[in-house]
């Protein structure tokens, strides 16, 4: 646990707490350590006003009549300029460290700029990849200045290095154990009171998903049509809203809608085995493959087996292959995921044996319990 005069600023896009992989790190990251939040994005505000956190939205609006109110430090940001009497007014307190936690160009120039003004030490965490950063002189600027530099993983970590000649450690969310592994099954055999559930847990983006999740859609319709039974469920925000408008059919593909993140270990208890879908498009590939799914220790885990598909570059992919553990397809085949799916259901307890013997083998590098003190150490010492 961090010492009371440790204290730490994060700034982030996304406030710990809020339903999505974001959130749902920061929560595990920062648990016990003594820090204030002040996040960037007015869209959070309604899943956070319970909270003691302090919103300042940047970029603010470009208008002239946003002039006023940067000038009487009511906004802390207007056209790339941050207001000194808006830190006076809304943020006198001293921070060791100022945490960036981003994935947008904006929330590390005022990370950078709030840590001189508070003479504190610069930690930024890239949480996303953008192209950009790499074209952009100030954001050189920012990651040559930085106390340390954090990135989400390994794949992010060769190129980043590579690019900017700075060491960057790698930090994602990891797996809560007090919850893991799952409950044990009971029945290894299917019909029609016994489904085979299929989950796919997270948020859902055309940008990120296309094309490999209607895949996982159509082999499940496909195998219910034959005869099986099985069902995918779906749980999280969906975006766009009519991304799988010919998928969803309330019966092999049922969109469950979005979820707490405390109940997500209820519901992957109810479920037999879970997806991870990539893109296969060059060019989201080319951007998802510096990114890592939040719940991908979880489901390395819980004990139960997961179903990896996308191409080869992804970070997923990568991250499953070195810990030797779940079932990876990175060719793009309807007719591969409905054999998998098929081996699983057939082959469910032996699957289970050896989902339950890699959880116990990984908990000890996946965990929170065991992992969450080298984070502690990078961030103090």
């Amino acid at each position: 646990m961090s010492k009371k005069t440790d204290k730490v600023l994060l700034i982030t896009e996304t406030p710990p707490g809020t339903p999505n992989g974001f959130g749902i790190t920061l929560s595990t990251l920062f648990d016990r350590i003594n820090h204030d939040v002040l996040y960037t994005d007015a869209s959070f505000k309604p899943l956070v006003d319970n909270e003691n956190y302090i919103y300042a939205q940047c970029p603010y609006h470009r208008s002239r009549k946003s002039f006023v109110l940067f000038a009487t430090g009511l906004i802390l940001e207007w056209r790339g300029n941050f207001s000194k009497l808006w830190l006076f007014l809304f943020l006198r307190k001293k921070y060791k460290i100022v945490y960036a936690f981003f994935y947008s160009l904006e929330n590390a120039q005022l990370a950078e700029w709030i840590a001189k003004q508070k003479k504190s030490k610069l930690i930024i965490h890239v949480a996303d990849h953008s192209h950009s950063f790499f074209d952009d002189n100030n954001f050189l600027k920012i990651v040559k200045s930085a106390h340390k530099c954090f990135c989400i993983g390994r794949n992010m970590r060769d190129k980043y290095e590579s690019t900017f000649n700075r060491r960057f450690d790698v930090f994602h969310n990891l797996a809560d154990d007090n919850h893991l592994p799952l409950p044990k099954v009971k029945k290894f055999t299917f019909d029609s009171r016994n489904i085979f559930k299929v989950l796919f847990l997270g948020s859902l983006f055309k940008t990120l998903h296309n094309g490999a999740i209607n895949d996982v859609c159509t082999a499940v319709s496909d195998l219910r049509a034959e005869g099986h039974n099985i069902v995918l469920n779906l749980v999280g925000q969906i975006v766009p809203s009519d991304l799988l408008t010919e998928e969803i059919n309330g019966t092999s593909v049922v969109h469950q809608g979005l979820s707490s993140p405390e109940n997500r270990f209820n519901i992957m208890a109810q479920h037999h085995v879970f997806v991870v879908p990539a893109s296969f498009k060059d060019e989201i590939a080319a951007e998802y493959c510096y990114s890592i799914p939040t719940k991908l220790p979880e489901l390395m885990t819980c004990g139960r087996p997961s179903i990896i598909y996308g191409p080869k570059s992804m970070e997923s992919h990568r991250f499953c292959t070195e810990y030797k553990s779940g079932h990876l397809i990175n060719e793009r085949s309807i007719n591969s995921i409905k054999k998998m799916l098929l081996h699983l259901m057939e082959n469910y307890e032996i699957e289970l044996i050896k989902s339950s013997d890699d959880a116990v083998r990984l908990k000890p590098l996946l965990s929170k319990t065991s992992q969450i003190s080298k984070f502690r150490d990078a961030l103090f010492n």
